[in-house]
């Protein structure tokens, strides 16, 4: 119990100093770590960032709250100093003003907090002695608290422009997956940041305000002297940490607006007018290219998300970690999150996507080759294998995901089981990883992102099938690939039967759609290893894989709702996004007929 009340005196004592330090703590976490959100999809980095940002306003309020009560005491009459640093907390930083996608349209609610806020913090002045003395820190105090208010201001009036208008114009096509990361990284800016407001001219003269603004407060402060005597020196050490901190993030803020690509564009642009604007341009520029922003300020995350569903199934039946999860019910987020991984974009996946983007020009939308409607559609019946193979693609886009992706598995683990004795195959090697790299990217945007697969398209097959690979006995990757393409050699020898009616020998239980999945893929897998189909050689096969996989991704691309890859911004974008804007680029381009 003596333990108890040490902790209730010290809380008593010091709580409103910690929790003010803890606010001002949290602002420097959030201008930091927001830098990596938007180039790292990590789960633990969006663990910390959301934190920060629901534990910062919750702090700046609790303690104005607070301080409406514990400033009017004498001791801690320093206290009321701190609530106009409360308010420019709760305008936040310049690179965070929503954490999702949803809270730009929680602007209103976010207005209401303001005048609510505003009106606290005027009323804790209000009640203090520092309103009604002469001294230098009246005059701080009224001008920190306008700082505060244009802040806040400025965060709430970002959050209502959260909104995105781009123009495009004729590009070449090397430079086409250039500028779509760009667009990302704008994207980002305007939904996620202060970005449209700060660099606006009202934007700069609040940046002006509240820079002059801070560090003058904090010389009347300091020029207080011997009439700081009188306050709680704790209480004194903190305001300096706030001032002094509130002055460096201002600062970081700054900095950070000029050096970025908004006011690089914005002086350019404006070069032509006046040679004043030619040479700020060219002073940013040589600050740019001094510090390399270009390099380690990326446009996005630039990797793609992987997940293997042989690996999954063959390592998670015997995984101790697996096994737990299974026992408290959650194996499938479990296993989802351990047997996912992600790898930089690989430079010939850039160069196939923006090739395939390229070939759309001139081709009407309304066809069905055209790559807004194809599937993989094009690429069978450039080789005359659609009529063959269209069970596999004119079906349900999760199906069809899935069906390669098995089939796409079966092809690889035998490719590389001959490449061991024939070295010729190992030339071939490059192709082989696209194909792997891609096939597990779609797979991962099924299982670990459905709301950027159009609808109906749902993760619910892939656990059922998952499910229903559990009851095969298998001890390596290997050998369930192996047993795949063997159930699938039987399926495509048996005479007149449809892929539609078959079922995979092995696992019991009804008929369903879900078990043909893994029947249609092993079909499949074994009609890709079959010789008929190599007479085009394993070149030909990996090259029609590859562009089939292609084809899927620039339509989940372009078929993804513009509200799906705005969510995704925040957590580092997606390599589809990415396509979906080199598409809509070729089709502003493209003149009407």
């Amino acid at each position: 119990m003596l333990g108890v009340e040490v902790a209730k005196n010290a809380w008593k004592q010091w709580g409103l100093q910690a929790l003010a330090m803890l606010s001002f703590t949290l602002q420097v976490a959030l201008l930091i770590l927001t830098e990596f959100r938007r180039r790292i999809d990590s789960g633990v980095l969006r663990f910390f960032v959301w934190s920060a940002y629901m534990l910062a306003d919750g702090t700046a309020i609790y303690v104005l709250g607070h301080l409406s009560v514990t400033s009017a005491s004498p001791e801690h009459e320093l206290m009321a100093f701190w609530a106009p640093f409360l308010l420019l907390h709760l305008g936040g930083q310049d690179n965070i003003t929503a954490y999702a996608i949803e809270d730009n349209q929680l602007w209103l609610r976010h207005l209401q907090t303001l005048a609510v806020q505003v009106a606290a913090a005027a009323y804790i002045l209000y009640e203090s002695s520092i309103i009604t003395s002469q001294s230098l820190l009246r005059l701080a105090t009224v001008l920190m608290f306008g700082v505060g208010v244009l802040k806040y201001g400025e965060r709430v009036w970002a959050l209502k422009c959260a909104d995105v208008q781009c123009g495009t114009s004729t590009i070449p096509g090397e430079d086409l997956y250039k500028v779509a990361e760009m667009q990302i990284s704008l994207m980002h800016d305007v939904f996620y940041t202060k970005a449209e407001v700060t660099h606006s001219w009202y934007g700069l003269c609040i940046r002006i305000i509240s820079s002059l603004g801070t560090v003058t407060v904090l010389l009347q402060f300091h020029l207080q002297g011997d009439r700081k005597d009188g306050y709680n020196r704790v209480d004194v050490a903190v305001t300096y940490v706030l001032l002094v901190g509130a002055i460096i993030l201002e600062i970081t803020s700054a900095l950070r607006a000029m050096l970025s690509s908004w006011t690089f564009a914005l002086l350019y642009q404006r070069a032509e007018e006046r040679n004043v604007w030619h040479l700020l341009a060219f002073i940013v520029g040589s600050l740019r290219r001094l510090v390399h922003a270009a390099d380690w300020w990326r446009y996005w995350s630039g990797s793609m998300g992987q997940h293997n569903l042989l690996q999954l199934c063959a390592r998670s039946w015997a995984s101790k970690s697996s096994k737990i999860a299974r026992w408290m019910g959650l194996e499938d987020p479990w296993n989802t999150m351990i047997y996912s991984s992600s790898i930089p974009v690989p430079a010939c996946i850039k160069q196939l996507v923006v090739e395939q983007v390229l070939k759309s020009e001139g081709t009407l939308e309304s066809t069905p080759e055209h790559i807004h409607n194809s599937r993989g559609r094009e690429a069978l019946e450039k080789r005359g294998l659609y009529e063959n193979l269209a069970w596999s693609i004119d079906i349900g886009l999760d199906e069809s995901i899935l069906v390669w992706h098995i089939a796409t598995d079966l092809y690889l683990y035998w490719y590389k089981e001959k490449a061991k004795g024939d070295p010729e195959l190992l030339a071939h090697a490059g192709v082989m990883k696209t194909v792997e790299a891609l096939s597990n990217y779609m797979l991962f945007l099924l299982v670990s992102r459905p709301y950027m697969l159009p609808p109906p398209a749902s993760r619910n097959a892939y656990v059922h099938v998952c499910h229903f690979l559990s009851f095969l006995e298998h001890g390596t990757p290997e050998d369930l690939a192996n047993l795949l393409r063997r159930s699938g050699n039987e399926l495509n020898t048996r005479s007149n039967t449809e892929a539609n009616d078959i079922t995979l020998t092995g696992i019991s239980g009804d008929s369903s759609r879900y078990k043909k999945i893994l029947d249609r893929g092993s079909q499949l897998g074994a009609k890709l290893v079959d010789d008929k189909l190599q007479d085009s050689g394993t070149a030909g096969i990996l090259e029609l894989i590859t562009q089939v996989w292609v084809e899927m991704l620039c339509y989940v691309g372009y078929r993804c709702s513009a509200y799906s890859h705005a969510k995704q911004l925040s957590n580092g974008s997606e390599l589809i996004t990415v396509a979906a804007l080199l598409m809509e680029h070729i089709r502003r381009q493209t003149p009407e007929p």
